[in-house]
């Protein structure tokens, strides 16, 4: 039975015996077991087959006594690998270094990703993973086991209640469960709820205290809107006022917006930089002499092969610069008010606070002057005047 591992260990060559007398040689050679197979015939008195390199040596005088000669065809096997690898001494070295140091980049870690933060920041995150020994340029080897180095994040993160660590190839994944963030206590001290500002009240919903103000009622800064002492004038108790009071504000908007705006527009050209990555570290390649616009949008393009979760630690790095070039263009007095009118809703909205929406505008005046246009709006908004006020000594 034939052994193909046992073949190509030992080597062996394929030949091309000549002569009329094939069949007394092959059974000669059987007889001495000596190994031939794959026998076929190409010619009249030319026949094709395999022998191991050690009988192909044996063969020679049984070629001699049946008049037949030999020509080796092709050589096969780990003898004739080997060689041709001591011929090619510096490629074969060059490639087990290659492969040497990807295995060696291989087993420390580039990067670390921090995901599932919201209130907790991702550099604390970071700085507490260094302090345990997860940070770019790590041996995998030397790191600790995955559910110790959970318990030591967990003491460094009070803010966290269960942190994952999962490392794919160069990869380091940090994923991060927060505690819930606890609720806060009402107040409990007594309080009325009082006037944060000059308004006409809009909306009143009291929950707890005993409403001041009616709906459309004026209302200076500081006036109560819900006390906090209910009960009548025989038997009175304070509380904690709570409730929701909208009331309608004034704003008047001075905004101004030149007419002559600049912009940026591409003119087409490009440049691309190559850069070879190496870990966390990028090498410049290509071109040879770094070329580069006075003003332009860069975009960056990466490739780093992956296979089955394992990413490789060497890459690849597109930057591409795309030229732009300034352009001035004059905007008319109408579309420049309206831009106006846009800052000005938006700084209004901003100051007025959460829950607010304008709910009238009226442009007093424009103006142009100087090359721009001079925008005063009265804005009517709905927001929350109530503020707290505590009742001392009640």
């Amino acid at each position: 039975m034939r052994n193909g591992i046992k073949e190509w260990v030992d080597g062996h060559v394929t030949i091309t015996v000549r002569g009329k007398r094939f069949e007394r040689m092959l059974n000669m050679a059987v007889r001495d077991g000596i190994r031939i197979w794959n026998i076929r015939r190409v010619g009249e008195e030319v026949t094709r087959c395999d022998i191991l390199i050690r009988d192909y040596f044996r063969l020679r005088p049984l070629l001699k006594e049946t008049g037949c000669r030999s020509h080796v065809e092709a050589r096969d096997g780990l003898p004739f690998w080997l060689l041709r690898i001591r011929r090619r001494s510096g490629l074969a070295i060059g490639a087990a270094l290659f492969f040497i140091g990807l295995y060696m980049l291989s087993s420390f870690v580039w990067s670390v990703e921090v995901s599932g933060t919201k209130m907790v920041d991702p550099r604390r995150v970071i700085q507490a993973a260094e302090q345990v020994g997860i940070k770019e340029g790590a041996w995998k080897v030397k790191l600790k086991e995955p559910l110790v180095l959970q318990k030591e994040l967990l003491s460094l993160l009070p803010e966290a209640s269960w942190v994952g660590i999962e490392i794919q190839g160069t990869k380091v994944m940090l994923q991060v469960v927060e505690k819930d963030a606890p609720v806060k206590p009402l107040a409990t001290g007594p309080r009325h709820l009082v006037a944060k500002k000059r308004a006409v009240v809009h909306k009143i919903l009291p929950e707890v205290g005993r409403s001041q103000v009616v709906s459309n009622q004026l209302v200076e800064k500081g006036q109560v809107l819900i006390s906090g002492i209910i009960g009548n004038d025989a038997r009175q108790q304070a509380v904690s006022a709570r409730g929701k009071v909208q009331g309608e504000v004034w704003y008047t908007s001075n905004t101004s917006v030149p007419l002559k705006q600049t912009t940026h527009r591409l003119t087409g050209e490009k440049l691309e930089h190559q850069y070879l990555l190496v870990g966390p570290y990028a090498i410049y390649v290509w071109p040879f002499e770094k070329q580069s616009f006075a003003q332009a949008e860069i975009a960056e393009q990466r490739f780093l092969p992956s296979y089955a979760g394992y990413t490789s630690p060497l890459g690849w790095k597109t930057v591409t610069y795309a030229q732009s070039e300034p352009v001035q263009t004059e905007m008319s007095v109408e579309a420049a008010t309206e831009l106006a009118k846009k800052f000005a809703r938006e700084d209004i909205l901003q100051k007025a606070g959460k829950d607010a929406f304008i709910q009238d505008e009226k442009v007093l005046h424009v103006t142009t002057e100087n090359g721009k246009v001079y925008v005063s709006i009265h804005f009517s908004v709905i927001e929350d005047i109530a503020i707290e006020q505590p009742l001392v000594g009640q």
